[in-house]
């Protein structure tokens, strides 16, 4: 993926997790963060994102929603 891209995906991810990071713990947050991607992202996006994460600047409750987001789903 272009890296302005990834940049922008970061970027987003990033003011996600910061405007919900009030809404409860660190795990909360990273579970309501990782819900609303699942809701409102593409896959490819969210799919691109996993894919390259571990190389990212996120910000802790991100990497924690990406790390819930590959996880397999239990639910």
């Amino acid at each position: 993926m272009n890296t302005s891209k990834l940049d922008r995906l970061v970027k987003m991810i990033n003011q996600i997790s910061l405007n919900m990071a009030s809404n409860g713990s660190e795990g909360e947050v990273a579970i309501l963060v990782a819900s609303h991607l699942e809701k409102f992202w593409s896959p490819p996006m969210i799919t691109t994102l996993c894919a390259e994460a571990d190389e990212l600047m996120l910000a802790p409750i991100s990497a924690k929603a990406v790390a819930h987001l590959r996880a397999p789903q239990t639910r």
